[in-house]
Parts: structure tokens; C-alpha cells; sequence
């Protein structure tokens, strides 16, 4: 569906400078309503599979348990943070566009365990497709890019976005020469690291793995 959309199956170089590369054709938004629906008609049935097996529940529920203070403590975003009572979402936080003109929920459970992680995922999915939906309706007319006239002198930025793990926050500073000086970008996995460590401790080595996917932590994020 991406490919179909912007030319690319990962999505690279789609978005520069002043805007984007390509615009959503017809065979493209025709793909993501086809997509929406496969997901609307399959997704539930794996919730119930999940909900209704007690041999997963026992594996899930109490496991790799995060507090609600530490959650805090650590500023821990995304799912891994709205899992343990911490209701940030750079999203409804910032209000950047388009989210400021959307109607969406970010869900938050305190129970702080992989099972409540695996719920705040399913209910972003559902949030995600009444998103795309409202997305979809509301296509803007107009030029897909705008070209970005060099400006004088030294100019410096800062960015807080919402991704799937968490707040992803960016600063840049270009010197007089149009050339970067200075760049720092925070994933949120540099936050979450340390906390799947304490969120293991206590479990059986066999449940390593579920704590460990349930933040889903990214390597090269936190070496950024």
C-alpha cells in the first residue's frame, strides 16, 4: 500500500523540504481504503484469539510490570508509558498539524504489565484507522512542494513528534554557510531502555522475550 501510495514500499526520501515528492493518486487511496478494511475485517478476530486463550493471559498479565512512577521518573512516551498511567502524546501535547484538526483518543491503562502494553497497541490500532479514514477525507488541493529560498544568516530549530514508540524529539542548528553545525535527535528508546531492565527483574528467564517485545526498544535509536 505505500509503494502504491508514494512510489516506495518503505516510504524513503517521500517527504523533504517544503513538502513532498508524490502525490496520492487514485490507485493509491483505493490501496489504503482496500487495506483499511482487510484490517478492519481480520484485526478484531486476532484481539479475541488474544483475549480468550487463558494460557496467553497467563503468560501476559503481571509480567514485566513498569510503575506508574517510574514511567514518570524516566519520561517514558508511547505505549510503554500510556501502559503505566503516563498520558503523553506529542500529538495532543504539541498539536502539530494535521492532529490538531483530528479527532482521535490516546489510550491509557495503569496496570503497567505486558498485557497492558499489548491493549494500549490494540487500541492504537483502532485509533490509527479512524485517523487514516479522517486523512483520507480531507486531502488538501494544492502543490505537493514548495521551493525553500535560502535565508541569510545562522537559523536553528527544534521539533517534538509523536511516533509509534514514543515522543521523537530533533534539534538543528545551520550555520551561516547553509551547512549543519549542530544536531541532537532523542528517540524515545533512550528513555525505555533502562526501564526494561527494571521490568524484568523478577520475571522467569522464559519471559524474557515477552518484556523485551513489549517495549520493543529500538537498537539504533538509542545510539543516535
Amino acid at each position: 500500500a505505500a509503494e502504491a501510495c508514494f512510489g516506495h514500499r518503505l516510504m524513503m526520501d517521500r517527504i523533504v523540504p517544503g513538502g513532498v515528492t508524490d502525490d496520492v493518486g487514485e490507485g493509491g487511496i483505493k490501496a489504503l481504503r482496500a487495506l483499511l478494511e482487510t484490517v478492519r475485517t481480520s484485526f478484531p478476530g486476532v484481539v479475541e484469539i488474544y483475549d480468550n486463550t487463558a494460557s496467553l493471559q497467563d503468560r501476559t498479565v503481571t509480567t514485566g510490570y513498569l510503575s506508574p512512577t517510574l514511567a514518570r521518573a524516566f519520561g517514558a512516551g508511547g505505549y510503554v508509558g500510556r501502559a503505566s498511567g503516563r498520558a503523553f502524546d506529542a500529538r495532543k501535547a504539541v498539536a502539530y498539524a494535521p492532529y490538531d484538526e483530528l479527532e482521535f483518543e490516546a489510550p491509557v491503562r495503569d496496570d503497567g504489565d505486558v498485557n497492558a502494553r499489548v491493549w494500549i497497541r490494540i487500541r492504537e490500532v483502532e485509533q490509527s484507522l479512524k485517523l487514516i479514514d479522517q486523512i483520507l477525507e480531507r486531502l488538501p488541493k494544492g502543490r505537493l512542494h514548495t521551493d525553500r529560498a535560502k535565508s541569510g544568516g545562522a537559523r536553528e530549530g527544534l521539533a517534538l513528534v509523536e511516533a509509534f514508540r514514543g515522543d521523537v524529539l530533533v534539534a538543528v542548528r545551520i550555520g551561516e554557510d547553509g551547512l549543519i553545525e549542530r544536531c541532537h535527535m532523542r528517540d524515545p528508546s533512550w528513555f525505555q531502555w533502562p526501564l526494561l531492565e527494571v521490568a524484568i527483574e523478577g520475571n522467569i528467564v522464559a519471559d524474557f522475550p515477552l518484556c523485551n517485545k513489549s517495549f520493543n526498544c529500538s537498537y539504533s535509536g538509542h545510539d543516535l
